[in-house]
This record gives C-alpha cells, structure tokens and sequence, in this order.
C-alpha cells in the first residue's frame, strides 16, 4: 500500500537511522525508494554499505552532484515517480518514525474508513533540540484540541475525519514525516515545488489541503524530528539565508492567496503573507536598513493593517528619511 520516500545527502549515519525507522515498520507491505542528491564521493563507500545492508525492500536512485544538490523538493518528485504503490510517505534523512506500527494503523484506518476517499492521513511528532525535547506546540498538535471542541468522534481505528477549516485554526502545518498522501493526489497538484528551497513541505500541504476530499488524522506520536543546527551547513534549511527563507515564504502564500479554490485557503494566505513582510521589515530594521525595512513595512500593513503596526511604520519611515539607505 504505502511507498515510502527518503531524500539523503552527504549524511549516511543519521539516514542509517532513518532508514533502519522505517524497515522496522510491523505487518505492513512496503517499499523505501532513497533518493541520493548527489553526495559527495567521500560518502560514497558508507552510502554503498548501507545499501548493501538494506533488504529487497529498498531501492536507491542517485542523482548527479550539485553544489547545492537538487534539492529535496526534486528529490522527493523524483522519488513519487517511481513510487510503485497508491500511498506516498516521506522521512527527512536526519530524523526517525518512533512508532513501528504507523504504517499499518494507517493500512487499517484506509481500508476501514474506505479507500476510494481518503487522501490525507496526518499524525504527530516530537521536536527535539540536542537531546532535549520541545513540548510546545509546532506543528498540528492543538488539532486534538479543536476536534474535541467541535465534538468530531474518533473513527474505529482511533483517527478522526477532520476539516480543512479545523486544520487551518491549528496555526501550523503538518510536517511531511507525519504525512501520508494518496499518489494520484500528489500527482494531481505537481507534487513538490522545486523553486522552493524552504517550508517546500507547508507549500504542498496547503495545495493537498485545497483539494483533499477527505482527511485523517491520527493524534498519536509517530516520529522524532531532529530541529537542524543554525551552524550546520549539511541541512537545505540551515544553507538558507534568513530573508531568502522570507522571500520563499512569500511565494507560498501569494501562491495560496491567488490560486486556492478554497476561500479560507486564500485568507490564510493573505493573513500570514501580512505576518512574513512584518517580519521582513523587522529584520531589515534590526540590520540597520531602514529606508528598506520602512518599504516592506508599508506592504505589511497593507496586507494586515492595525493601528499599532502603523504606528511602527511611521517611525521606521521617519528613521528612513533621516538615517542612511
């Protein structure tokens, strides 16, 4: 049933780990489909063990090597392309599914609830610093909340049919190791955007979300994701500049604000396009930029306008006028 797609680069020992998370998955039929993006050839040797280790299970297709790789965006249409079965799974190469038996409450939950529908299955994970773990919510923990609120029963299996209005008041966004789609629904958006180097992850969900037809989640705890080092230049998160990562932002939500069929979708898009430009006219502020940071700061209150956000503008355009560019 599930197809699961693990992009790796220039890290073996952690995608080991990763790897060996998802071989250990019980009573469910599977493939892993590893999309090598080009790893350096001093990993070579430690890639070839490890794929000589791995069962019948696993397939690894390499790509050419880049300076900056292909990105996983590519590497993971890429990998949905060969996907042979009618669900897709995804893991992060430096992170790890906790729960040997999420793809199978996920077989059950398809098979129970009716697999010519379900397109969505949404899980949880832990963040962890180090070895320290966040309890704070990230991503969609507070959906348990919401359901509970709006009085959704649990379906047999312990997951809940779940909206896309409920998972927009959640605040974040599913986190992609958490996630399970139905192919011809990822074929069906064009899978990943390749142009995006970061939070590639929230832009496909959003497109998901927009044309899902119904949707599971389960509330338990299937993963650990490892939060990347600031100072490690192995992750595609960490080798982004902070406004860079701002201007992908942008493009997420000016593509959710244009181009949702939902009404919610396009609001959500708006609303957090208002909440990224503050953020860029606050950062451009804190670098001393702030003839710049007053010309992101009148976009921003265009979009999400308040009286205390003007109030910020103005000062920042009078600073503008009197201090440097």
């Amino acid at each position: 049933m599930f197809s699961v797609i693990i992009p790796t680069r220039d890290r073996p020992s952690k995608f080991a780990v990763a790897l060996d998370s998802v071989l250990a998955q019980r009573s469910v039929q599977f493939e892993v489909i590893v999309v090598n993006d080009g790893s350096g050839p001093e990993q070579a040797a430690a890639y070839r063990e490890i794929e000589g280790l791995a069962d019948s299970r696993v397939s690894l297709l390499s790509l050419p090597s880049r300076p900056r790789g292909h990105g996983p965006a590519f590497a993971r249409n890429v990998g949905a392309e060969k996907a042979k079965n009618p669900y897709l799974a995804f893991l992060d190469d430096d992170d790890s599914w906790t729960d040997a038996g999420h793809l199978a409450r996920a077989a059950q939950s398809i098979e129970i609830s009716g697999s010519d529908t379900i397109d969505l299955l949404l899980s949880n994970q832990t963040p962890f610093a180090g070895d320290v773990a966040l309890a704070e919510p990230v991503w969609i923990e507070r959906l348990t909340e919401i359901v509970s609120q709006d009085g959704v029963p649990n379906e047999p299996t312990g997951t809940i049919a779940v909206t896309l209005d409920q998972l927009l008041r959640c605040g974040g966004f599913c986190h992609l190791n958490t996630m399970i789609v139905r192919r011809t629904l990822y074929q069906s958006v064009g899978g990943m955007d390749e142009t995006i180097r970061w939070e590639e992850d929230r832009d496909l969900y959003l497109r998901l979300l927009d044309r899902a037809r119904q949707i599971l989640y389960d509330p338990t705890i299937v993963a650990r994701h490892n939060i990347p080092d600031p100072g490690a230049k192995s992750s595609a998160s960490t080798t982004v500049e902070v406004l860079e990562k701002r201007l992908f932002q942008l493009s997420i939500m000016d593509k959710a604000a244009l181009f949702a069929e939902h009404p919610s979708l396009r609001a959500y898009g708006r609303r957090h396009k208002g909440f990224t430009l503050k953020k860029i006219a606050e950062e451009l502020a804190e670098a001393g930029r702030p003839r710049d940071a007053a010309w992101y700061a009148w976009q921003a209150l265009a979009a999400s306008p308040t009286l205390k956000w003007a109030g910020y503008t103005a000062a920042l355009a009078c600073k503008g006028l009197a201090g440097p560019k």
